[in-house]
C-alpha cells in the first residue's frame, strides 16, 4: 500500500478526503492526517510517505511551503494541492514544484479518483527506479476531462495557459492510439515526446491507458495525411511498441466538438476486431457491420441457451468467443476486450434475469480494473459457472407471497418501497415478510432492492443521456447523494465512470 498524508486546517476537510474514497481499493492508505505544515513535515521527517494532499493556505506555512519542504526530505513524493478558489498565481508556482494535480474545493470525487489512479501508475512504474518519471497527470486530467465534457472551455483554456499551450487552430481531430506494449513507461514516454515533436498535436495518457492524440490544422487534409504519416513511421521504426491500432476520429471545425471527434474515435477503436494490426482505423474501413453483429448476437443467443440447461459446453463457447476476438491479431487494446465482453455478460444477465445480482455486478466491478485479455477471461468464465450453479441449485417452489413481492418490486422498485408498506400491500405482517423473503431470496429485502435499483441505474446510464442524478430518482433515489454513495459502495466506480465503460 502507498502511504498518504493528509494536511489542512479544517479537520472537516481531512475528515471528508478520507471518507471520499476507498482508497485501499486503489493500493492507498491514509497513513497520517495533520492540521497545520509544521505537524506534516514533523511527521514526514520520521515516516516514509508517497503522496502528500495539503491545503494551499494554511496559517504560518503554507501547502506550497510544505510542497517544496517534503520534497526536500523525500524527493520522491507525489503532491496534490487544495484551494478554495481558482488562484492561478498560486498553481503557477505549484507546477514549479512538480504538483501531480490541484483540486478545488469542494473536492470532486472523479477528479480526485483519476489523479489518484495516475498517481498510482506512476508509483508502480518507478519502483526499483532512480528516475522518477516526468510529471504530467495535471496536463492530463485537464485534457482528458474536457474532451470528455466534463469542464467548460474558459476552465480549461485557463489551465492549458499554465504550460503555454494554445487552442487555435481552425480544425482539430482526435486520434487514440492502442499499443502491445503499453505498460513500458520509457516506451509510453519516448512515443509521446516523438509525436508532439513531430506533429503539430498535444498527447495525453488516459485512465483507459491509452495514448490520446490531439491533432490541430489548418485544413482537414492535413490532419487525416498526419494520422496516416504517424502509421507509416510506427511501422517502419517501430520505436518498441509492438502491434497498434491507430484509430482516427471526426474532424471538427471548433476545439468546442473535440468532444464529439473523441467520442467518434472511441466507436472506431472497437473495430480493432475486424482490422489486422498496424493500420489506421477510421470511417474508411469497410466491413459489414451488419453481418457481424447478426454473427454476435447468434453467439449470444446459443450462450445463453446453453447456460439455461447448465451445460459444461459453455466453457468452449468462451474460449471460442475470445479466440473471435483475437482473429485478426494477437493483441487486442484491453478497452475494447472489456467493451466485447461486457456487452456479453450484460446480454446474459438480461436474458436470464437472475435473482440474485451479485455474481453480475462483482463481475463487471472486477472487469472495470482489469487490463490483461486472459483476466477478462477468466472473469467471464468464472460468472458462468457461478450461474450455471445458481440454476442447478435454485428452487423453484417458491412461496406464493415473496414471488408476488419480487414482481412487485421489479415493476415499482422506482416508488417509496418498504417491508412495512409490502406488508399492507399483501396483508401480511412486515416482520414475518422480511424473515420469508431472506430465507428464500438468500439477501435481506433492503439488500435486494438497493442492488434491483443500481441495475436498472446502470441500464439507464448506458442507454439514455440523463444526468447521474436525475437517474438516481427515476430508479428511486430521492437524495441523490445517497445514490451517489451506494452507487460507488456497490459498484466500485462514479456513475460518470460507469458511464464510460
Amino acid at each position: 500500500m502507498y502511504k498518504v498524508l493528509l494536511a489542512d486546517d479544517e479537520s472537516l476537510i481531512t475528515l471528508g478526503l478520507t471518507a471520499l474514497l476507498d482508497w485501499e481499493d486503489y493500493g492507498f492508505e491514509i497513513a497520517y492526517t495533520a492540521e497545520s505544515g509544521e505537524e506534516a513535515l514533523a511527521y514526514l521527517k520520521e515516516n516514509q510517505i508517497d503522496l502528500l494532499i495539503t491545503d494551499i493556505l494554511m496559517a504560518e506555512m503554507s501547502g506550497l511551503e510544505l510542497v517544496k519542504k517534503a520534497k526536500e526530505i523525500q524527493p520522491l513524493i507525489k503532491s496534490i494541492v487544495l484551494t478554495g478558489y481558482q488562484e492561478f498565481g498560486f498553481i503557477k508556482q505549484g507546477l514549479l514544484l512538480g504538483i501531480e494535480n490541484y483540486l478545488v474545493k469542494p473536492v470532486d470525487e472523479e477528479e480526485l479518483l483519476v489523479t489518484v489512479k495516475n498517481v498510482g501508475q506512476k508509483l508502480n512504474a518507478v519502483k526499483g527506479s532512480d528516475h522518477p518519471q516526468e510529471t504530467t497527470t495535471l496536463r492530463d486530467n485537464t485534457l482528458w476531462r474536457f474532451i470528455n465534457g466534463e469542464i467548460d472551455k474558459n476552465d480549461f483554456l485557463e489551465r492549458m495557459a499554465l504550460y503555454d499551450i494554445q487552442f487555435n487552430q481552425p480544425f482539430y481531430l482526435v486520434s487514440i492510439l492502442n499499443f502491445e506494449h503499453y505498460q513500458k513507461t520509457p516506451i509510453l514516454k519516448d512515443i509521446r515526446n516523438f509525436i508532439e515533436e513531430y506533429y503539430s498535436a498535444t498527447c495525453l495518457y488516459s485512465p483507459n491507458q491509452e495514448l490520446i492524440i490531439i491533432f490541430g490544422s489548418t485544413n482537414e487534409e492535413e490532419l487525416v495525411k498526419w494520422n496516416q504519416s504517424l502509421v507509416n513511421q510506427l511501422c517502419d521504426e517501430q520505436k518498441g511498441i509492438g502491434l497498434f491500432y491507430l484509430t482516427m476520429g471526426k474532424p471538427v471545425k471548433t476545439m468546442d466538438e473535440l468532444e464529439v471527434s473523441f467520442t467518434v474515435a472511441s466507436e472506431y477503436s472497437l473495430l480493432q476486431l475486424y482490422s489486422e494490426p498496424n493500420v489506421l482505423i477510421s470511417d474508411r474501413l469497410t466491413i459489414d457491420r451488419q453481418e457481424e453483429l447478426k454473427r454476435q448476437q447468434e453467439f449470444k443467443e446459443n450462450i445463453v441457451k446453453q447456460l439455461l440447461i447448465a451445460d459444461e459446453e459453455t466453457f468452449q463457447m468462451i474460449d471460442s468467443f475470445f479466440h473471435y476476438l483475437t482473429k485478426k491479431s494477437t493483441f487486442i487494446s484491453p478497452q475494447a476486450v472489456n467493451k466485447y465482453t461486457f456487452d456479453l455478460i450484460s446480454y446474459i444477465h438480461y436474458s436470464l434475469q437472475p435473482d440474485d445480482l451479485s455474481h453480475y455486478t462483482s463481475a463487471v466491478e472486477r472487469m472495470v480494473y482489469s487490463s490483461d485479455v486472459h483476466q477478462v477471461k477468466a472473469i467471464l468464465k468464472e460468472y458462468c459457472h457461478e450461474l450455471i450453479l445458481s440454476i442447478n441449485n435454485q428452487v423453484h417452489m417458491r412461496s406464493p407471497i415473496v414471488q408476488n413481492v419480487l414482481e412487485f418490486i421489479h415493476a415499482r422498485y422506482d416508488q417509496g418501497l418498504s417491508l412495512k408498506t409490502l406488508g399492507q400491500q399483501f396483508h401480511v405482517n412486515a416482520i414475518y415478510l422480511g424473515q420469508l423473503f431472506q430465507k428464500e431470496v438468500g439477501v435481506v429485502f433492503s439488500e435486494y432492492l438497493n442492488r434491483y435499483r443500481l441495475e436498472k441505474a446502470k441500464e439507464l446510464l448506458k442507454t439514455s443521456h440523463y444526468r447521474a442524478g436525475e437517474i438516481g430518482k427515476k430508479v428511486g433515489y430521492s437524495d441523490t447523494t445517497y445514490f451517489y454513495k451506494q452507487f460507488k459502495k456497490i459498484i466500485g466506480t462514479t456513475p460518470s465512470e460507469w458511464r464510460k465503460i
